[in-house]
């Protein structure tokens, strides 16, 4: 069914880069007329006239009729939408008389996870065919939309290709006199390196004066162009930041040059400010850690933290290890993320998007909420977006990830890092990494035996390591000492019980074929006595 007519009604106040977005979005649908309704906006942004000119959409009064739209979308203007949201979301909702809503992010069509409780998630955009009925034509929000099709024994179809970031309005980097420290882990005050040298009688190196003003975080995102739909909804999470105080470098690794190309048309489709301060580089070289390292040799930020193409984080992802940073300068910084098992769905607009990640269940926890350096020497349990690493081990340390390892880089690199600074923690829950089950993700271009090796090699590392473990650790040693020594008392004990039951066993065996034998011979007397008798 081909669209003639859009109409996107956008509910509630929003700021004006949100309306932007969607006028930006609304312009990328495929409809001769395309127009757009702000019934909740007293004064329209200054630049909207500028919007409308630019993308080719017209605006119409709140109150005006939309029976001759052939779709007709209603959206939480606060939200934030993917670029091709709306046109794929317009598409799906022209094929059938069914209501289609947007995935959201990051957590997931299932739940969201908010001070410990599970909540549905919300249904920030649905787009609304005039096939439906004029029960659900006569909805403002896409809240009241979802309800009346609950109402009438149906439910809102989430579409799989698009996905909308909820988000909060953006905060402004902290002024330059309010940067905290950075440099070598051994002259920051936070670091457990810092710490012993203390303990040792020796002075700590001091932080040379005038250093340079850096962005905190360069986040970096390695892509080889083969999932586009995935990349331009990390980048949309990142879009989304309550604090913009982050550069992004994307690199693509072993990517042909038009597969280059449609990844700066992704970027180009971001905000003007992400864009400016995304920075594309080309790697050549094998091994997943290649574009890693390549991308550390250019980071500029005080932190570093790899965010891959298939994953999301929540609007305060960046916040979040701010605030830790402002505690703990110098140190790993870690949060939260959830666990979410998906499966690959095939996704062809405008030329192949690659598959996209849609959910078989609820995101949930899997990881602790803080970090231990006692358990991470046994396995890892901090997924790469979830710890950030201070600029003074790759900048003045000069670690950088190790380019033999086929899986695993990301732990080996953690723990070197985390042995010399030290890691702050928080319980935030700021991402959702996605376990794929179905042919995409790490976990199916390598067997059992490779990642085997991959985690015995970083074993190997850890025992060539001097390893500075920080307060609180000796006590983990000992508890888990105190448990083991329980745990082989209690088997001991069992074992001794065992024993004694088998020696018991044993007498009352013989007691037993004893007093068989006793009974076989009072037969045979009673017997020889029935004989004579007779």
């Amino acid at each position: 069914m081909s669209v003639a007519a859009v109409a996107l009604r956008l509910c509630g106040d929003a700021p004006d880069e949100r309306i932007h977005a969607w006028v930006r979005a609304l312009g990328r649908v495929d409809a001769p007329l395309r127009s757009l309704q702000l019934p909740d906006v007293a004064d329209a942004p200054d630049d909207l006239d500028r919007w409308l000119d630019e993308t080719g959409v017209q605006r119409v009064a709140a109150d005006a009729r939309t029976d001759a739209v052939d779709v007709l979308v209603l959206a939480d203007a606060t939200a934030l939408p993917t670029p091709s949201c709306l046109r794929l979301l317009v598409a799906d909702a022209a094929g059938g008389a069914a209501l289609v809503g947007t995935r959201v992010l990051p957590h997931g069509a299932a739940v969201l996870e908010r001070d410990g409780a599970t909540v549905p998630a919300p249904h920030a955009c649905v787009a609304v065919p005039m096939t439906a009925g004029p029960e659900h034509l006569r909805a403002c929000t896409a809240a009241e939309a979802a309800a009346s099709s609950l109402a009438h024994g149906t439910d809102v179809r989430r579409l799989e290709a698009a996905a909308v970031l909820v988000d909060q309005a953006p905060a402004h980097p902290a002024p330059p006199g309010d940067v905290p420290p950075y440099g070598h882990p051994a002259a920051l005050p936070s670091s457990t390196l810092h710490r012993v040298l203390l303990d040792a009688g020796l002075t700590p190196p001091r932080l040379p004066t005038g250093r340079e003003q850096r962005p905190f975080l360069t986040v970096i995102t390695r892509t080889q162009g083969t999932r586009l739909q995935c990349l331009e909804e990390v980048l949309t999470c990142l879009s989304g930041q309550s604090s913009r105080d982050f550069e992004v470098v994307l690199a693509c690794h072993r990517v042909a040059d038009d597969a280059v190309d449609a990844v700066r048309h992704v970027v180009e489709t971001m905000p003007a400010w992400l864009a400016a301060r995304t920075r594309l580089i080309e790697v050549e070289r094998p091994g997943r850690s290649s574009p890693l390292n390549d991308a550390l040799d250019v980071a500029q930020g005080r932190y570093a933290v790899v965010l891959d193409d298939d994953d999301a984080v929540a609007p305060d992802w960046v916040a979040a290890f701010a605030a830790l940073e402002a505690e703990h300068p110098g140190v790993v910084l870690r949060s939260v993320a959830l666990a979410q098992e998906v499966r690959p769905v095939l996704v062809d607009d405008d030329g192949p998007r690659g598959p996209v990640p849609v959910e078989t269940g609820p995101a949930h926890r899997i990881w602790p909420d803080a970090f231990s350096m006692v358990d991470h020497l046994w396995d890892n349990a901090s997924p790469p977006m979830t710890f950030a690493v201070p600029r003074g081990v790759f900048g003045d340390l000069g670690h950088r990830f190790d380019e033999s390892l086929d899986t695993t880089e990301d732990w080996d690199f953690l723990m070197r890092a985390a042995v010399v600074t030290g890691v702050a923690s928080t319980p935030a829950v700021t991402a959702t990494y996605r376990v794929w089950n179905d042919g995409e993700g790490s976990r199916h271009l390598h067997d059992e035996q490779v990642w085997a090796s991959g985690r015995e090699a970083v074993l190997a590392t850890l025992d060539g390591l001097a390893i500075l473990l920080q307060p609180g650790a000796a006590r983990e040693v000992r508890d888990l000492h105190r448990a083991l020594a329980e745990e082989t008392a209690e088997k001991f004990r069992f074992a001794r019980l065992n024993e004694q039951a088998a020696q018991d066993l044993g007498a009352v065996n013989e007691a037993v074929a004893a007093l068989r034998e006793q009974v076989a011979e009072l037969r045979e007397r009673n017997a020889r006595l029935r004989r004579r008798l007779t």
